[in-house]
């Protein structure tokens, strides 16, 4: 971490955030949260998942102003994000202590959201940035995010978009709003993608979408950046747009290092 708005995110964490799939403000708040514990010694979240003693409640307390200065819309003048965020978690197991108490903010994660915030050996992990969740503007551009931030490193950066599932959320359904946050992801890091859906043949229908990440430090190869053939189209998500490719501007594509150009 080289910032004060970064901190460490468990990917067993980023897990539970796409599955519980919660609002805007539920997802700032719950990240503004994690940016407490991360950024103060002696709080760490996997602390919350001791036994309570009688001087250790396990519980956290925090200033609802300092919560809203790392994710909340930047110049809000109120704390609308915290009524928000409390009540866009009630119904999820994250926290099994959660209360406002005036300006202070009382928390302590649950069982199983402490556990899956402890760092392990080898375990995977992201660093976001809470100054850029908020400006975000969706859940979906934040999941987008978190998933393009843990990977960016890498030469031949690639991620999943998370939650396309055929039954509860049909690629057909959901592609514009994921190509919106794309666009906007992008802008935001200076990045492009590649958007690949992937077929299963026995049921027609979309399973998964793979994102390959294009930006000055990536290191396509020709051929390993578009594929040679897709079932679904390939979408390309550069300044800001997205567009569809048809197979004959894919084959044009297929060694291109760059999602813009030769």
């Amino acid at each position: 971490m080289s910032r004060p708005s970064e901190y460490r995110c468990e990917e067993k964490v980023v897990t539970l955030l796409e599955q519980a799939k919660l609002s805007l403000n539920a997802l700032r708040f719950v990240h503004a949260t994690y940016h407490h514990l991360d950024n103060n010694p002696g709080w760490t979240p996997s602390h919350m998942s001791l036994k309570p003693t009688p001087t250790d409640d396990r519980i956290c307390t925090v200033l609802a102003a300092e919560l809203c200065a790392a994710t909340a819309t930047p110049g809000a003048n109120d704390i609308s994000m915290i009524h928000e965020g409390i009540n866009g978690v009630a119904e999820h197991n994250l926290f099994q202590h959660l209360q406002l108490d005036g300006r202070k903010v009382r928390f302590r994660y649950s069982k199983h959201m402490a556990e899956a915030a402890q760092p392990l050996m080898k375990s995977r992990f992201v660093f976001l940035d809470c100054d850029l969740i908020a400006r975000m503007r969706s859940p979906w551009q934040v999941l987008f995010y978190t998933r393009a931030a843990m990977v960016t490193r890498q030469d031949r950066p690639i991620f999943y978009i998370p939650r396309v599932c055929p039954v509860s959320e049909p690629w057909s359904d959901t592609k514009r709003t994921w190509l919106a946050s794309a666009a906007r992801v992008g802008q935001m890091l200076d990045q492009k993608y590649v958007i690949i859906p992937e077929l299963d043949a026995r049921r027609e229908k979309v399973t998964g979408v793979r994102v390959k990440i294009v930006h000055g430090a990536t290191k396509w190869s020709k051929g390993k950046l578009f594929p040679r053939y897709a079932t679904e189209p390939v979408c390309v998500v550069a300044h800001g747009k997205a567009c569809t490719l048809s197979r004959g501007e894919l084959k044009q594509r297929i060694d291109w290092t760059r999602a813009t150009g030769p």
